[in-house]
């Protein structure tokens, strides 16, 4: 079909007009950018955080700064975006705690993750592993579960955050074991005191145990991913000893709902493209997390997936709110 002349000089009109709106699109970010970590300095929040930081100050010339306020399960420094001005430039370093647990693992949270967020872009998607001190008598996962049957609630787990609470109430449940979980404000004192063994044994997700694990001070008795980590392939994939035991969490940027859609654009884009870069995405793999950019619109529908998902575990593991 030919078109008129007059159609013809309409489209090149619209085109140049849409050229010119995206032209007036005020760049981002105008000002420093907060990166709210809801979890203790050398956490996987915090790692992944400045990691991320470090790109997009490359890319945009702005400063990202890293802003570490852990307390209450994440709710500390997520209620610090919250009450921040909804004009992008302070991000919540998501994770599956703050995102899509504390609605189940709190009887009157003080935010709402679905009304009061948006996910501008998921990071990473990462699994745990148990993981016990290098001096342990356990030298294998069935070495450490046939110990907890013999010694019924005399062995100690550590917690500090839904990633290493949850997994342990699921290894209980569905194991039909019996030990002590013991709950740490900050993932280091856990780690402390699983290194002098005060505690036996922790859930940890990948990102934080990467760095202990290569110490040669602690070693993994099974991973909670789908399948083996090419890492440790003597090492079991918790599935395979225990079916039914899911777990695996991620972090993403998110912002105050209330956000510009035009603004959530950009952020999305801006956090999408240095996820996928040379700088990030091999060093994120390093960690045992895979790169995980979505579009705003998929970004919306894995939150929710996940907080739905996450509601399932947390009711399977039989935890009550608190």
């Amino acid at each position: 079909m030919r078109l008129s002349r007059r159609a013809c000089w309409s489209i090149a009109a619209a085109s140049l007009l849409g050229r010119h709106v995206r032209a007036q699109e005020p760049a981002f970010p105008r000002e420093q950018v907060r990166i709210v970590a809801p979890f203790a300095a050398g956490g996987s929040s915090d790692l992944i955080a400045r990691l991320l930081a470090r790109q997009m100050q490359v890319v945009t010339g702005k400063p990202f700064v890293v802003e570490n306020l852990p307390g209450g399960n994440g709710v500390v420094g997520t209620l610090a975006v919250l009450n921040a001005a909804a004009d992008g430039h302070s991000f919540l370093l998501g994770t599956t705690t703050t995102l899509s647990a504390n609605p189940y693992l709190l009887k009157q949270p003080p935010y709402d993750a679905a009304r009061d967020f948006a996910l501008a872009c998921p990071i990473g998607i990462s699994a745990g592993c148990l993981m016990v001190p290098a001096s342990s008598p356990y030298r294998s996962y069935e070495d450490l579960v046939a110990d907890l049957r013999r010694h019924p609630g005399k062995r100690d787990s550590g917690w500090f955050n839904a990633s290493s609470r949850i997994p342990a109430a699921l290894f209980k449940r569905l194991g039909q074991l019996d030990f002590e979980e013991v709950s740490y404000k900050i993932f280091g004192n856990a780690i402390s005191d699983l290194r002098t063994g005060l505690i036996h044994f922790v859930f940890l997700d990948m990102v934080a145990a990467d760095q202990y694990l290569a110490s040669g001070e602690f070693r993994v008795l099974a991973v909670s991913m789908p399948q083996r980590a090419k890492r440790w392939p003597d090492v079991p994939a918790m599935n395979e000893v225990m079916p039914g035991f899911e777990t695996g969490g991620y972090w993403g940027v998110a912002v105050r709902s209330g956000t510009p859609r035009p603004l959530l654009l950009q952020i999305n884009r801006l956090v999408a493209d240095a996820v996928r870069s040379e700088a990030v995405a091999p060093r994120l793999r390093d960690m045992l997390v895979e790169p995980a950019a979505m579009d705003l619109e998929t970004a919306a529908a894995y939150a929710t997936a996940e907080r739905e998902k996450w509601g399932r575990i947390i009711q399977l593991a039989g935890i009550e709110p608190e």
